[in-house]
């Protein structure tokens, strides 16, 4: 593109100091030449109570971007109803630099994009916001939208590795659509997608969406600096959907860098990831486009392959309390960590024991099925992870959605047969340990066991010690009571609150150490990144309402800090009994 000076005007950076013979951009060092389009500039924002077509007034100015201003507003007779306006030039002034070459690539813009018209409904589906209307006033149009909530990508700080291979995952998908029709999306830049308030990825726009196969020169595009594939700015480009997978590559780059980093896939010293998401970030940005994934579907199969192991972190603390000599909890939180040609399986043991008998050696009780459980479990996994020589990884699926676990001599045990045989061993060794101590009869003790392989959750449970799950805000009981209250609440005849004060809270029906055969209760689940784990003795939820545990546990993230104020927490609250806590946050 050449300017009214006779210099080369650059479509990527808009520099336009490039002398007409020179083949790269000074300013960005870019190809020239190429039928790429400077995009206009976005017009001045308008100020707040501006009326647009006087129907809707402009509340606020969300954002600007290289092209185009977002606007919060209302209908004008109608303020409870919420809009966002997108406002972009149509045309621009004939008096500016360059003005005749723009305009008529934007006539053509104008033209191609009509050509979508009759594709639009399926793209809706694909991931766009509806717009609602279309208003063109003096040299701006706008789109109007009914109330966008989610946060644009610009405006994201530096996300971790696992979140940016969701949201690579959910781009990959929406430009596989568009490739299966036969069009390049050409429009994923940090302005162009926006991550709606259940993390979904929603696009803005396809008004740079071009047929696969079609000469540059025939339809236009401008670029978006650093998302653009380089070979787009070739004289005789063509589209592509390897420029789908180049720009896919810098959105995913940007956002574990927290900036744009340009044309290179180094991000290190600026972001520390993990090296196979280098690696990843390095082919799709490659600058041959035949050293690149071919397709989104390659790319999309490997941001799933990425072995990105789940970091377990625990915090744990116990307590006598205010009124018991004696602290009868016992507490274990144990991680195991495996590497197999290079690839991480994390384990965590997480035991919370809560002894009875008082005189009876409760603390006995609780310790001897604490080290019971322990002692079983980590025999099994520390032989197979220290001594196998055959088998391939610690833990893998089962055909049911599970884990099944390597132990000795090359055997499998899933993780749901081996809680439960942890948990009968510990019953065993209590009564044995009855038997043996006469005067120490009637001993007994709850047990909750959570096992974390990655992000699959085993628990076995005896008693009322209670595990929590946090999941976004939402605090779940995911365990029950083995109590008689519980069974008043099941029934009907009391409810939760009540049973706090009940005078029968404390009794329960199943225990360790009180019968010869123990009956456990088996739960299974997927956790999600970001939830966490509460493991605890009833001296916690004797104390705090599930309201008042969830508000610790949201307004501290870290586990040792979180594990710490509800121990304190309940002591506040009266600290009646031992209270004991493990945290285990997913990340």
């Amino acid at each position: 593109m050449t300017n009214l000076t006779g210099k080369n005007l650059c479509p990527n950076c808009g520099a336009n100091e490039n002398q007409s013979d020179l083949r790269y951009c000074e300013n960005c060092g870019v190809k020239l030449g190429s039928a790429l389009i400077l995009h206009p500039a976005p017009p001045v924002p308008r100020p707040n109570e501006t009326l647009i077509a006087d129907k809707f007034r402009v509340e606020s100015l969300l954002w600007t971007s290289p092209i185009y201003n977002v606007y919060a507003a209302t209908l004008n007779d109608s303020p409870d109803e919420h809009f966002t306006i997108f406002e972009q030039v149509e045309e621009l002034e004939e008096s500016q630099e360059s003005s005749s070459s723009v305009q008529n690539a934007n006539k053509l813009l104008g033209r191609i994009s009509g050509s979508l018209e009759g594709a639009a409904p399926a793209f809706e589906k694909f991931g766009f916001f509806r717009p609602v209307e279309q208003i063109i006033e003096g040299s701006s149009i706008f789109t109007v939208f009914e109330q966008i909530e989610g946060q644009i990508v610009a405006h994201l700080d530096q996300r971790d590795e696992k979140e940016v291979r969701a949201i690579g995952l959910q781009l990959c998908m929406l430009a596989e659509r568009f490739h299966n029709h036969g069009w390049s999306y050409n429009g994923f830049e940090p302005y162009g997608v926006v991550i709606d308030l259940d993390g979904h990825v929603r696009l803005l726009s396809f008004d740079r969406a071009r047929q696969i196969g079609l000469p540059v020169a025939d339809a236009p595009i401008y670029p978006s600096r650093g998302y653009t594939a380089l070979e787009l700015f070739e004289p005789e480009a063509r589209f592509d959907e390897r420029n789908d997978v180049y720009a896919i590559g810098a959105l995913l780059q940007s956002l574990l860098a927290g900036e744009s980093l340009g044309e290179s896939a180094s991000i290190y010293p600026v972001a520390t990831v993990f090296p196979n998401f280098e690696r990843l970030l390095a082919q799709a940005l490659a600058e041959d486009p035949k050293e690149r994934f071919q397709t989104v579907r390659e790319l999309s199969d490997a941001l799933a392959d990425l072995n990105l192991p789940v970091v377990l972190q625990a915090g744990q603390f116990t307590d006598v309390g205010l009124l018991r000599e004696l602290n009868e909890d016992s507490i274990l939180a144990l991680t195991l960590t495996q590497y197999y040609e290079s690839v991480q399986t994390q384990i965590g043991l997480y035991i919370v024991s809560d002894g009875m008998g008082g005189e009876a050696a409760g603390e006995v009780a609780s310790r001897v099925t604490v080290r019971a459980v322990a002692e079983w479990v980590t025999e099994k996994l520390i032989s197979a992870s220290l001594k196998s020589t055959k088998e391939e990884r610690i833990a893998a699926p089962t055909m049911t959605g599970g884990l099944r676990l390597s132990v000795v001599e090359g055997n499998e045990m899933a993780t749901t047969e081996m809680l439960r045989k942890a948990v009968a061993y510990a019953n065993q060794e209590v009564m044995n340990y009855a038997k043996r101590h006469p005067d120490e009869s009637g001993l007994g003790a709850t047990c909750t066991v959570a096992m974390l392989v990655g992000d699959v959750l085993t628990i076995a449970h005896v008693g009322d010690s209670r595990c929590y799950l946090l999941s976004g805000d939402n605090l779940e009981q995911i365990t029950e009571d083995h109590s008689v209250v519980q069974k008043m609440i099941n029934t009907g005849n009391l409810t939760r609150i009540e049973a706090r004060v009940h005078p029968y809270r404390n009794v329960i029906y199943r225990s360790i150490g009180a019968d010869e055969m123990v009956e456990v209760d088996i739960i299974r689940r997927k956790l999600k990144i970001g939830d966490t784990l509460l493991l605890c003795s009833d001296g916690l939820n004797g104390m705090l309402s599930d309201d008042q545990i969830r508000d610790v546990l949201m307004i501290n993230p870290d586990p040792n800090i979180a594990a710490k104020e509800l121990v304190v927490a309940a002591n506040a609250g009266g600290g009646e009994d031992n209270t004991s806590v493990i945290v285990v946050r997913i990340s």
